[in-house]
């Protein structure tokens, strides 16, 4: 049989229960403090002195005339208890019914022990001569106090309290955020310092505590019920945005006594947040520009380099010749490096699925660094290739990354040797991942700074950059590459003995080794093959419509076309339609909002078709919104037949990963042909020679009248027409007055558009010509069409520009 001791001791949480219990069913709950801390300390005092009685063997005899309560020191513990609530004002029945609850609460422990009757009753017994001990020793000490000795302890307890609360006060008015304390109706009940300098008239420490001030609370604070939220307030510095934190306050019986919201000024943090995403925006974009803008004219000094080159020259101009072109061609790793890791930070940069030997593509990167290493005599370039597989995957990225780790291995290593070795390191029947290691014995990196030399525009230390050149872009490229690729790297090295790079990337196999590289594509059926789809083409430019909807047609779809948000909706609520492409520049309604009202239709079906966005504005910025407004798909013009096959097969529930949009160019008119047909693209080119003069006559007109919203649409227009005929003139014009038009800058680009105004019909008859001669040719005797010779094709892409 358990002791009273032990009962009370390992039964505290279910006394405090109890306690907590009877003092709401009693309704003095109310009336005490709200922290269940303090009711616990209480019930712990009374359990110490009973515990300390038993423990001590001390027998609790029962009450007579001649007892002197007030000097029995097992009930001490309540009558000083007593005397602290009668110090506060507490009435001395209200303190008697609280013990009351407290006796109440012991014996419900008893009770709920599981005790035989003779042991429950002396239990009782016990914990009822203790309860009465104590409430008379309170009666005999709150009556015998005089009036002056009570009025003493009351100054002294007050003089106590208030020193307390000037102290939290303080703290409270110190605070630097803004702190407001309200009630239960949600009226101001105190502010600190920092909240009235915001919201109130004046403001001065304590003001609202002391003067009781009448605040309003800042329009909407409490429109918005939730525990952390971001807002924007009205203040007396003006509009500011804060993070706002919101406590209710509950007493113990959970009754709600108020609330404190805690407010955070996050203006200035959000505007930074803004400027840096403006301004990796702005990089990006400029980036993407430049490297186009700078690229073109060193592809032609390349080119009239090397032609240059096939002269008779004397050996000091071939020194100065091969100067210029080695220059160049740094100058040209460099700007593709800037595009390449432009392209990767927009998401825009293309992954082939395509099958290749990975032997034959690390014979062609070693074949391509042997010259570079042999320049150093105390260099060799090894190479560990045991049986490779034939894998499908992305040939030209890995031959990209190889390039440039083994390069830059060759360029910090003048002696010892470079090796790279590759081995399968898991597979299964279909699955293989690969480990490509390249070790040197170079001049290696410091530990400290291997973290970040992965990092875009980056070196080991400037004096690297001084003395081997380069942009610091070439490994930051790597790494984003191969996380592309679904892949890991990782790098050690010791300085002044050299460093091993290795990564890993996971590839299918092929079944057949030795079978030709060619596109996945071509061995895979067409998605929903003997099913017709119903596609909504939803494109004001008619060139463009035309694209699509022969595309459509080609693979056996049906394809309706609408030339604005409005007849897109009118469309989608008279019929059903399996696929949307849906253009993003549409005359009044941008093509966004009009996802954004699809996503809104109360036909489930209606609104949850596939939308499939189609822009030649290949912005990360603008992919995102697209897919946040519900669009499922980002296609960058211009589209190819491989493009839509994927939406396509997307449409249908094929499991497809969204690939990433190409970055815009032109389409040449011959793969058009291969796509379309010869005759679909004659009447293509017949519909772009239609026209586009108009669009270039209202291009022209825009940039005299300074119109910079009009030369932005128009150049859209223009480009997204060119693009699907080859028509590079026009393309590149588009696409230079279009970047001018968002700088705000129109400069010189009259003369431009007049040139080219005089030039198009020699270019597209030109085109014409070529494809009527090749209208003939493409026919075998039997009347069944073939592609377009190869030859024929190069000269329909050159008389393109």
């Amino acid at each position: 049989m358990p002791t009273l001791a032990e009962i009370i001791t390992h039964g505290e949480d279910r006394l405090l229960h109890h306690l907590t219990r009877n003092g709401k069913v009693r309704g003095y709950m109310q009336f005490s403090a709200p922290f269940e801390e303090a009711w616990l300390a209480s019930m712990r005092g009374l359990s110490a002195a009973l515990l300390r009685a038993l423990r001590e063997g001390r027998q609790l005899s029962p009450l007579t005339a001649d007892t002197v309560p007030g000097r029995d020191p097992v009930a001490w513990y309540g009558i000083e208890a007593g005397s602290r609530h009668r110090a506060r004002g507490i009435p001395l029945a209200m303190f008697l019914g609280n013990l009351k609850s407290y006796r109440r609460s012991y014996q419900d422990l008893l009770d709920e022990a599981g005790l035989e009757r003779e042991d429950l009753e002396s239990y009782r017994r016990i914990i009822d001569n203790y309860f009465d001990r104590i409430e008379i020793g309170v009666c005999e000490e709150w009556t015998g106090q005089t009036c002056d000795a009570a009025l003493d302890q009351l100054r002294i307890r007050n003089r106590a309290l208030t020193e307390e609360k000037s102290k939290y006060l303080t703290i409270f008015e110190s605070l630097k955020d803004p702190v407001i304390l309200l009630d239960v109706a949600g009226e101001v009940e105190n502010m600190n310092c920092a909240a009235t300098s915001l919201f109130a008239e004046r403001s001065a420490p304590g003001m609202v505590y002391y003067s009781q001030e009448q605040v309003r609370l800042p329009p909407g604070l409490l429109d918005i019920d939730l525990p952390v939220r971001e807002q924007q307030l009205q203040t007396n510095l003006g509009p500011r945005w804060f993070e706002i934190k919101s406590q209710r306050l509950l007493d113990v019986s959970e009754r709600v006594i108020g609330t404190v919201m805690i407010l955070s000024d996050v203006t200035e943090y959000r505007r930074a947040c803004e400027e840096a995403r403006a301004a990796d925006r702005a990089k990006s974009i400029f980036l993407a520009t430049m490297s186009h803008e700078i690229r073109t004219p060193l592809h032609g000094i390349l080119g009239l380099a090397e032609l240059l080159g096939h002269s008779d020259l004397s050996a000091g101009d071939r020194a100065r010749l091969d100067a210029i072109t080695q220059s160049g061609e740094l100058l040209s790793s460099v700007i593709s490096d800037i595009l390449d890791y432009s392209k990767i930070e927009a998401d825009v940069l293309d992954v082939e699925e395509i099958s290749f030997p990975v032997a034959d593509v690390a014979e062609s990167v070693l074949g391509l660094m042997r010259p570079l290493a042999a320049r150093k005599p105390r260099l060799r370039l090894l190479a560990t290739l045991p049986p490779l597989p034939v894998v499908i995957g992305d040939p030209g990225k890995l031959r990209q990354i190889l390039i440039n780790f083994i390069g830059n291995a060759i360029k910090f290593t003048d002696q010892g040797s470079v090796s790279l070795a590759i081995e399968e390191i898991a597979g299964a029947d279909d699955t293989c991942r690969l480990r490509f290691t390249i070790t040197d014995t170079g001049i290696g990196v410091e530990e400290s700074k291997l973290a970040t030399i992965f990092d875009p525009f980056t070196q080991s230390d400037s004096s690297v950059a001084r003395r081997y050149g380069g942009s610091g872009l070439g490994l930051a490229i790597c790494r984003r590459l191969i996380e592309r690729l679904g892949g890991e790297l990782d790098v050690s090295s010791r300085p002044g003995q050299g460093s091993c790079f290795w990564f890993t990337l996971p590839y299918r196999r092929v079944e057949e080794a030795g079978a030709p590289a060619r596109p996945v594509t071509a061995a895979v059926p067409s998605p929903c093959a003997g099913r017709a789809l119903n596609v909504l083409v939803v494109e004001d430019n008619e060139v463009n419509a035309m694209v699509a909807t022969g595309l459509l047609h080609t693979a056996g779809h049906n394809a309706t076309v609408a030339t604005g948000g409005e007849a897109a909706l009118a469309a989608l609520a008279a019929h059903d339609y399996d696929l949307v492409l849906m253009d993003l520049y549409l005359p009044n309604m941008h093509g966004i909002e009009v996802t954004r009202r699809i996503r809104a239709l109360a036909d489930p079906r209606k609104r949850r078709v596939p939308i499939v966005a189609l822009s030649a504005q290949v912005v990360q910025t603008d992919v995102q919104a697209c897919l946040d407004a519900g669009m499922d798909m980002f296609i960058g013009k211009p589209f190819r037949r491989v493009d839509l096959d994927r939406a396509i097969a997307f449409a249908c529930g094929r499991v497809v990963p969204p690939g990433p949009p190409r970055p815009p160019a032109p389409v040449p008119l011959h793969e058009q042909a291969a796509d379309l047909g010869l005759g679909s693209a004659q009447r293509l080119l017949a519909l772009y020679r239609q026209t586009t003069p108009a669009t270039l006559a209202a291009l022209a007109d825009a940039l005299a009248t300074e119109d910079t919203a009009a030369v932005r649409d128009l150049s859209h227009k223009l480009k997204g027409g060119a693009s699907y005929v080859g028509c590079s003139a026009v393309f590149d014009l588009a696409e230079a007055t279009g970047a001018a038009a968002r700088r705000g800058d129109l400069n010189g680009l009259a003369g431009r558009v007049a040139a080219l105004r005089q030039a198009l019909p020699r270019i597209l008859d030109a085109l014409d010509a070529q494809l009527k001669e090749d209208q003939g040719a493409a026919l075998d005797p039997a009347g069944a069409t073939r592609p377009l010779h190869p030859n024929s094709a190069a000269r329909l892409g050159t008389m393109a520009r």
